[in-house]
């Protein structure tokens, strides 16, 4: 079984989600170490009261340190733990020594919350470097890979291409497909997924110990 959602943020933010169709939300909350998104508790909200699966994320800037951007995620997103999936947004391609960094973060938010954080990353970052002190801790993955920005409706893959090739996960939590993603009750382009599981599964990334009724 698989589910299909959206990632949005500030970007987005007059997107009514209740006229898109979207079996789950993932909302950017936090950057760095001082940018918080003024909307992510509004979509946050939205799906807690609508019984919707969400995560909320963390866009990395490497230039600080890896605990306390950790720390500031956490802070600011505390009550959203065991209730969503918490993810790190890693787009940062400096060096390899980068992934060391990821990981201090991953690490840092689960001792903070015992909650495994799921991370993302484009293909090419993922297959570049040598993640497996991160695969081999258990982060899920959540992956970008669009074969053009020819926009598809309505969640329609007929023309996505193949799945990633991935080097150093045995498999994929979620696949980010386009970009260039249009819904019914929003008239601009989203980002969308493909998350591979069902609720149950979600609820598992998300730390949720008992099973929604």
């Amino acid at each position: 079984m698989t589910m299909n959602g959206i990632d949005i943020s500030n970007w987005q933010a007059t997107i009514n989600l209740d006229k898109v169709k979207a079996d789950f939300i993932i909302c950017k909350a936090t950057e760095g170490t001082n940018f918080v998104d003024k909307y992510c508790d509004k979509f946050v909200q939205w799906a807690i009261k609508n019984n919707k699966p969400f995560g909320f994320y963390h866009f990395a800037r490497p230039k600080n340190h890896a605990v306390d951007e950790a720390r500031f995620f956490v802070n600011n997103t505390r009550n959203y733990f065991k209730k969503g999936i918490p993810i790190l947004d890693w787009e940062d391609e400096r060096n390899v020594w980068d992934v060391g960094w990821a990981k201090v973060f991953l690490d840092e938010v689960q001792r903070l919350t015992g909650v495994k954080p799921m991370i993302y990353m484009s293909e090419s970052i993922e297959n570049r470097f040598n993640w497996s002190a991160v695969a081999n801790a258990n982060y899920g993955l959540w992956i970008a890979k669009y074969r053009d920005n020819i926009v598809d409706y309505n969640y329609n893959m007929s023309n996505a291409g193949k799945q990633p090739t991935v080097k150093h996960w045995k498999n994929l939590a979620m696949w980010q497909w386009t970009s260039s993603g249009r819904l019914d009750g929003y008239n601009a382009n989203l980002d969308c997924n493909i998350f591979y599981g069902d609720l149950k599964a979600w609820n598992a990334y998300a730390g949720i110990k008992k099973e929604a009724e």
